[in-house]
């Protein structure tokens, strides 16, 4: 029996999205709406001005996602409570954000020994949401968000070709400008089929190829960008002295549900103005005047690898040193005769092409091969890879003696 659609909201990427009532209840809970105000790619809004998308519109346009791949891709017939589950689901994937998303994450996880957003999400839904689930259990749906249910379901949630990735590929992509996250979902439908607990290409790999190159591209134009990297770490560095002065409070401290819904991008924002106002160290209001003002760090040293998986450079592995050494980071300050205070080692997030490709499959013939037994020249390079990327900011000073300086301590 198919599900009852008590209301549709309209979404700029995907038209009219309908919306069930145990949905609903959910959507207008105050835990919920705090999703509009967390932005769905951090700081890149400071490069791609369109970039003001959120969280909230994410969810929603991955539960659509969700909801058409298994109406155009499942093989066997999805009951309408399994799809409900699912929805719920997708809809409650990213409700553990921090502020500015992935930005401030890294740093909560790092260099505050915190959890991750899906862990804290977990914790969300069995304490806050759970009463709102009425007739499904919060286990029910954070094992489908945590891939640890039925394959089959956590698959289409998490996996290289999912209704997460599938939904903020067309999403970025819209909002920025930025053309490579077009990859052409009903093309890839009508050739994609979920069995169990892998997923089959009929005959051709080349939607694959799309999707994989599609985000490797956005990926790189949108994160890896020099000017948001830049202020990426930027904003850790602020946020860290803002939890330290208790400016902000620290989100392994955020207990109830009226601190997690205060905690959001403005709330960051926020902190810092009153830290301008308040704050007694010249060296950090500079930082956050060069935040506010839009004024990007300077990139100093970058290096970039393709390589395979665990295979991690020299470089890659001295500028994570400097990053966490503070000795290694005052002799370099030192050499290049740079205050270090102003150098800020960014360690990008490593990038995996196909970070798990034990359940893509092609049908050749009647045959079903693993992927990595195509006949793809693209993707057997791909596979197994890497991108390893990381680099040296400076907010004042030489840029040519630090670099100086960090090829003589290779």
């Amino acid at each position: 029996m198919a599900l009852r659609i008590k209301k549709q909201v309209y979404d700029n990427v995907h038209g009219y999205i309908g919306l069930t009532e145990p949905e609903l209840r959910i959507i207008d809970t105050p835990i919920f709406q705090r999703l509009r105000q967390i932005k769905q790619l951090g700081t890149v809004y400071m490069v791609y001005p369109g970039a003001m998308h959120t969280r909230f519109a994410h969810s929603l346009g991955t539960m659509f996602m969700m909801d058409l791949f298994l109406k155009n891709a499942v093989e066997s017939e999805v009951s309408s409570e399994d799809t409900q589950k699912l929805r719920l689901a997708a809809l409650l994937h990213d409700i553990g954000h921090y502020p500015f998303s992935h930005t401030i994450e890294k740093y909560v996880k790092e260099r505050l020994e915190g959890v991750s957003h899906e862990e804290f999400g977990t914790e969300i839904i069995k304490n806050i949401i759970a009463e709102k689930l009425e007739n499904y259990r919060a286990e029910e749906i954070t094992s489908i968000i945590s891939g640890q249910g039925k394959k089959e379901f956590g698959m289409l949630l998490s996996s290289a070709l999912d209704a997460d990735k599938s939904d903020y590929m067309l999403r970025d992509s819209y909002n920025t400008g930025v053309p490579y996250g077009n990859v052409g979902i009903t093309s890839l439908l009508r050739i994609m089929r979920f069995e169990k607990d892998r997923i089959i290409f009929e005959k051709d790999e080349s939607p694959v190829e799309n999707f994989i190159l599609g985000r490797y591209h956005l990926y790189k134009a949108l994160i890896y960008h020099k000017t948001t990297a830049g202020f990426d770490i930027l904003l850790q560095r602020i946020f860290g002295f803002l939890v330290e002065e208790d400016f902000l409070a620290d989100p392994n401290s955020l207990s109830t549900e009226e601190d997690i819904i205060k905690y959001t991008d403005d709330t960051v924002i926020a902190a810092m103005h009153d830290y301008l106002s308040k704050g007694s160290d010249p060296k950090r209001k500079q930082m956050v005047m060069m935040f506010l003002g839009r004024v990007p760090l300077k990139l100093a040293y970058s290096s970039t690898n393709f390589l395979p998986d665990g295979k991690i450079p020299k470089a890659i592995s001295l500028i994570k040193k400097i990053a966490y050494d503070s000795a290694l980071k005052d002799k370099l300050a030192k050499e290049s005769g740079i205050d270090p205070e102003m150098i800020f080692p960014n360690i990008m997030n490593d990038l995996k092409f196909m970070e798990d490709t034990s359940m893509i499959y092609i049908r050749r013939k009647g045959e079903v091969l693993p992927l990595k037994e195509g006949n793809s020249l693209i993707l057997n390079m791909l596979i197994g890879k890497t991108v390893y990327d990381a680099r040296i900011y400076l907010a004042e000073g030489s840029s040519k003696k630090l670099e100086s300086a960090i090829i003589k301590m290779l």
